[in-house]
């Protein structure tokens, strides 16, 4: 119950401070220009806590799953406040344009600034007792210094994972030699031999195996009955040829759980863990770790990394659309929603607050999806208000707000469908 408890506060502080910040990026555009801003609200429904500064009812209610800023003259309807000049249909296309646009670029500022504070935070090593990095004698506190005399970059986590992945792909599954500073600060040389691990994080959808494979992370033991070689994971495990393997699912220290006998996979591509897809690779059994970047550095790589994720989101939807066998919107690799986000989010409080991946890094993470998410000319969504302004630009006069506001309300049904349709992906992935 604790746990859960955990999970959930976790969960209401991930939502509750990206649409914050969102909101707040449109109630400060606004007031500065010169629009009157009637209401800054978080959560809906009833009221928890009010008061009014000025011109302005700050609130929170009851359900943490959203916000509002409501101006006067938003609409531009008949029957709304009527401040005059300062209604929000009265002031300038460029106002309103930056006044809507702010909510988005607030989003990714954070995302930013986020990512820049976890790159500060000095992270150290750790390694899976009972995983191929814990044999070989490798502790907490421990650095990876090189492997096979290819020298492990500590400039950052990003370099420091690049360098791990690049020397386990390299091995092949052969023994590596491993140079290592201990905590004390002396030197050491291990030999280090990795595993062969299928990372199966679709828990039991699996089409490769038929549903037979345990979710998580799977050390194979035996291909076709004979022990794992070496060379490349995806030609190993047949690369479009059945095979029949045999292993175990791994504990988090890397020790056997549950064992698996000659499960026939096939098409099982070379790639480590990643959300909805099986993947294989050699694993040392390490969470990287790195000193922390100076400020000037960690804002740089911060924000650096959004032109990348916009990038990235854009590619991955135009991915699902064209390439069918990603399985669409609710397969394997399609869209997030809210139950999908709360198991995210369980995860990245396991793996701490300031760490790699943990909570702080992912609230950032869903910022930027927040921002991207408002960029698309979707009518109700921020990107669709943005697209009324630019028609109206062209056109040199407004739609019909009426016309408008209908058209919104046909998008906010959309919307609430596509949550709807996702979330049932969500539960059926569960």
């Amino acid at each position: 119950m604790t746990q859960f408890l955990v999970y959930a506060g976790a969960f209401i502080l991930v939502i509750v401070s990206v649409i914050t910040i969102h909101e707040f990026g449109h109630f400060a555009v606004g007031k500065l220009s010169g629009i009157k801003v009637e209401e800054f609200s978080i959560g809906f429904g009833p009221k928890l806590y009010s008061h009014t500064i000025g011109e302005t009812l700050y609130a929170v209610r009851a359900i943490p799953a959203g916000g509002f800023v409501r101006m006067a003259g938003m609409l531009g309807l008949a029957g709304e406040s009527d401040a005059g000049e300062r209604n929000f249909y009265r002031a300038s296309r460029p106002r309103r344009f930056a006044t809507v646009a702010a909510g988005i670029v607030a989003n990714f500022v954070f995302g930013g600034i986020i990512f820049a504070i976890v790159d500060m935070q000095p992270t150290p090593y750790a390694f899976d007792a009972h995983a191929a990095a814990g044999v070989a004698g490798l502790k907490a506190g421990d650095t990876m210094l090189a492997i096979d005399g290819h020298v492990i970059r500590q400039d950052n986590i990003a370099e420091v994972t690049t360098d791990l992945h690049a020397a386990t792909t390299a091995s092949g599954g052969t023994p590596m030699t491993v140079v290592y500073r201990a905590s004390n600060g002396s030197i050491h040389t291990t030999t280090l031999t990795p595993r062969l691990t299928i990372s199966n994080i679709v828990a039991n959808q699996s089409t490769v195996a038929g549903g037979k494979l345990p979710a998580g992370g799977l050390a194979v033991t035996a291909i076709n009955g004979a022990p794992v070689g070496t060379g490349d994971p995806a030609t190993l495990l047949g690369a479009g040829s059945p095979v029949t393997i045999s292993g175990y699912l791994e504990n988090e220290d890397g020790s056997p759980s549950t064992y698996f006998t000659n499960v026939t996979v096939s098409g099982i591509k070379d790639g480590y863990p990643t959300n909805n897809a099986i993947r294989a690779a050699w694993i040392m059994g390490v969470v990287p770790g790195f000193d922390g970047e100076s400020a000037p550095a960690a804002v740089a790589s911060g924000f650096s990394a959004i032109p990348g994720f916009i990038w990235g989101e854009f590619t991955g939807i135009y991915g699902l659309i064209v390439h069918p066998p990603q399985g669409g919107i609710n397969g394997p690799q399609g869209f997030t929603g809210p139950v999908g986000i709360a198991q995210e989010t369980a995860i990245a409080t396991n793996n701490g607050f300031l760490g790699p991946n943990g909570l702080v890094w992912w609230i950032g993470f869903i910022s930027l999806n927040l921002g991207f998410v408002n960029m698309l000319p979707i009518p109700f969504l921020d990107g669709g208000k943005l697209l009324f302004i630019l028609i109206e630009s062209v056109r040199r006069r407004r739609l019909n707000p009426k016309v408008e506001a209908a058209i919104t309300a046909v998008g906010l049904a959309v919307i609430l469908l596509f949550a709807v349709y996702v979330t049932i992906g969500d539960v059926s992935r569960l």
